[in-house]
């Protein structure tokens, strides 16, 4: 086999009838040696046409999925914590039992931080943009089919359309295609004559269908938006804690503080929790500007920020005043973890200025250890930065220890509630983009562009041949009905099928 590969005389004209890349086609000529003169215009053309580059998006899509994997897969520093170096530090201290060495590894590449870190906003990013220039891309072709459809079409169209339909009629031409247009426009088709060519018509319908991908792929855009404005300016601590009787700010240059003034909760007959509930007060820049009952389904809401009931438990009470009598910490210490032998509950508090840190351990529910009774807590005093224990005592309520040159004063113990906290500035826009969407597929799934070329040809006995094609996706309700519409307009024994 072999192929014979011709050249273009020159001066030879590309007929843009046969070859609608003509303009891609013709080249000027450049000198041997001569360094090629990209324009500005130039490399904007090249990256746009890669960002419109159906595999440059799917390439992207596939980036973003692994991403959203390793943040999903690995536990994410709440976004109050990513701003404080002090904060992420001993939140990384915190896993670092479970990742060990890769806790350093996995925290640089940003993998503790997944939805706001630099490769997750740049993938993002670069995907909007894909989008966008896909969408624009498409929209002239979009237009063109939908406004200035393509009247005429060559015969060998009807050869090797997907859905292609013969059939001859006991009429002639002019008969023909009145009675062909009349039972079309019954099936809601408009149905246009070829200004170039007699004994063709051209039939649509939902010409306005295509705007529905248009729509669906500004949802996507709308949708990542949102994500990449809840990643950069959302807030959310899944685990504020604030001793019942007690105001606590919530810091992170909020200007936000929570007061808790009662807490009840109720139990099933098998002892599960039927409901609990918290007297909430919300203080902005000391100003009260919200108070209601908070339950896990009721939240507080003001200024987009959102308070929710999250968990509850107990607090250790303790006061911590210097020789001087000035007060260095007090209110409530959440008992909210547990030893890995599940016997003791246990808070931390750190006192930053002076290098200190202690733990009140009090026995966890349903447990009798035997070392600290029921109402006694167990205060652990150590040197932060090094770890060093500097004093253990047992305190009943009431009672004072002394470490560090401070009093430890076991006041009482007190219930706790936790709440989640949340600032989401980009949900409305993922719910707008979210409605959009739903939109954009209904009105492309069920309101489809239908187009049909016919052409009319004279046949045996003053009869005519008539022929359905279309390039349309295969659909097969559709091709059904445009075959039983043929029959019905043909004499059967006539009728051929392809």
């Amino acid at each position: 086999m072999s192929i014979d590969a011709k050249q273009r005389p020159p001066g030879d004209p590309i007929d843009p009838s046969i070859d609608d890349t003509a303009d891609d086609l013709v080249v000027a000529p450049r000198a041997h040696g001569e360094p090629a003169d990209i324009t500005v215009a130039e490399v904007a053309r090249r990256i746009y046409r890669l960002f419109h580059n159906k595999r440059f998006g799917i390439l992207l899509i596939l980036a973003m999925m692994v991403l959203t994997l390793f943040g999903v897969l690995f536990p994410q520093a709440p976004s109050g914590v990513r701003t404080d170096p002090q904060l992420m530090t001993s939140w990384l201290d915190s896993v670092r039992p479970t990742y060990r060495g890769l806790t350093a590894p996995l925290a640089f590449l940003g993998i503790f931080t997944m939805f706001s870190s630099p490769a997750f906003v740049t993938v993002v990013s670069l995907l909007v943009l894909s989008i966008i220039a896909c969408t624009t891309h498409r929209i002239p072709l979009l237009w063109q089919q939908s406004m200035h459809p393509r009247l005429h079409v060559r015969d060998s169209f009807f050869d090797r359309a997907r859905l292609s339909e013969t059939v001859t009629l006991d009429t002639d031409e002019a008969g023909a295609m009145a009675q062909v247009e009349g039972a079309l426009r019954k099936k809601r088709f408009r149905v246009l004559p070829d200004p170039t060519q007699a004994g063709r018509l051209y039939a649509y319908r939902n010409r306005f269908a295509p705007i529905g991908t248009i729509i669906a792929h500004t949802a996507f855009v709308v949708i990542l938006a949102g994500v990449l404005i809840t990643g950069q300016f959302g807030f959310r601590d899944d685990n504020f804690t604030v001793t019942v009787g007690t105001t606590r700010a919530v810091g992170f240059d909020t200007g936000l503080a929570v007061e808790a003034r009662s807490f009840s909760d109720s139990y099933h007959p098998d002892g599960q929790p039927a409901d609990y509930v918290s007297e909430l007060v919300l203080y902005h820049d000391g100003t009260e500007v919200a108070h209601r009952d908070v339950r896990v389904n009721t939240p507080i809401r003001w200024g987009g920020y959102s308070v929710n009931q999250a968990s509850f438990g107990v607090s250790a009470v303790v006061t911590v005043t210097d020789a001087a009598n000035a007060v260095v910490s007090e209110g409530g210490i959440p008992l909210q973890f547990t030893t890995p032998d599940r016997e003791y509950s246990y808070g931390r508090v750190e006192l930053d200025d002076r290098d200190l840190v202690f733990y009140v351990l009090t026995p966890a529910s349903g447990r009798t250890p035997g070392d600290i009774a029921p109402g006694e807590a167990q205060l652990e005093v150590y040197r932060a930065s090094d770890n060093t224990p500097l004093g253990t005592q047992i305190l009943t309520p009431g009672a004072t220890a002394e470490f560090a040159g401070l009093s430890f004063t076991f006041e009482r113990e007190a219930q706790f509630t936790g709440l989640m906290i949340s600032r989401d500035p980009g949900a409305i826009w993922v719910w707008i983009g979210a409605g959009l969407l739903m939109i954009g597929t209904c009105w492309t799934m069920y309101l489809r562009h239908r187009r049909l070329w016919l052409r009319f040809s004279p046949a045996e006995d003053g009869r005519t041949t008539v022929t359905f094609a279309s390039p349309d996706r295969r659909d097969h309700v559709y091709e059904e009905s445009i075959r039983t519409l043929a029959r019905h307009l043909a004499t059967p024994a006539d009728t051929t099928r392809r």
